[in-house]
């Protein structure tokens, strides 16, 4: 009977230690569960992703959306950083043309010495009369060196800085015709005339603009395009007469084109005053162009 009640006994002693054992193992695997999913979140031992966790809506939330979002913040502010940068660039460069127009007006003539008690006063408070002045209406205003420029107190005529600017565009047209005849092998004249007289069109109007008539009427493409329509005639014209010369009176390529050039100068320039803003005439047919003070 013994044996039977030792037995009994370990039996009953084991049956607690699995019972012990089982309740252990359930608090310290299913307690801890539940303890963990009571805080919020539990990390995922299986994820690739080490910082991927799962909340209790079920939805994943994973710092690689976080670094998205702060590249696109980055790149945002870059993008700004960029404007700002090019407008600060802007900036400095109108600063520098202002510092350079103010140089050049501040510069004078030497004040003169007599005995006269009667002096301009120009002259008298500043002490000499100034070179050039009216530079920065041209510069950054809508006004032409013509229409705002004095030299010495006096103003040029109009015409003078039409000479002025159509002998730099006249340079600019016979560097065109150049490259066409001797880079690009052109040896028709007039098809180089032709061609870099309708070029020189372009720098011309710009040129005119700042030199002669000022600011553009209608727009900047408006006032291009009349222009490159008053001058397809003139085109027309001095191509012929530059194929007569050529052809009918054997005259050399360029001795052809400086005749050419002559009378198409003059011609331009009357053209012009009907095209652009000149004195309040009208500029083009159906276009009056108020005065300009």
């Amino acid at each position: 009977m013994m044996p039977s009640s030792s037995s009994n006994n370990s039996t009953g002693n084991r049956e607690r230690n699995n019972t012990g054992g089982s309740t252990g193992s359930w608090i310290e695997s299913g307690g801890v569960r539940e303890r963990t999913h009571t805080d919020g979140s539990v990390r995922s031992s299986t994820s690739k992703n080490d910082h991927e966790t799962i909340p209790l809506n079920g939805s994943p939330r994973s710092s690689g959306r976080k670094k998205s979002s702060t590249a696109a913040t980055s790149l945002s502010n870059g993008g700004g950083a960029s404007t700002g940068t090019g407008t600060n660039t802007t900036n400095s460069r109108l600063t520098r043309r202002r510092k350079i127009v103010d140089w050049i007006q501040q510069q004078r003539l030497p004040p003169r010495n007599n005995n006269s008690t009667t002096t301009t006063t120009s002259d008298s408070s500043t002490g000499g009369i100034p070179l050039i002045t009216g530079l920065d209406r041209v510069m950054f205003g809508t006004q032409s060196a013509a229409e705002a420029i004095l030299i010495v107190g006096k103003q040029p005529p109009r015409y003078l800085w039409y000479m002025l600017s159509g002998s730099f565009c006249d340079i600019i047209q016979f560097s065109i015709d150049m490259m066409l005849h001797f880079v690009l092998n052109i040896q028709d004249a007039s098809t180089c005339w032709a061609i870099g007289f309708f070029l020189s069109v372009f720098f011309r109007h710009t040129s005119h603009r700042y030199l002669v008539f000022g600011d553009y009427v209608g727009g900047y493409r408006a006032s291009l395009m009349r222009m490159y329509a008053g001058y397809s005639v003139i085109i027309v014209l001095s191509t012929v007469f530059n194929l007569l010369m050529t052809r009918m009176a054997s005259v050399s390529h360029y001795m052809a084109w400086i005749a050419t050039l002559l009378w198409t100068g003059i011609a331009n320039y009357f053209i012009l005053k009907k095209l652009w803003s000149f004195g309040g005439t009208t500029a083009a047919p159906g276009m009056t162009v108020a005065s300009k003070s």
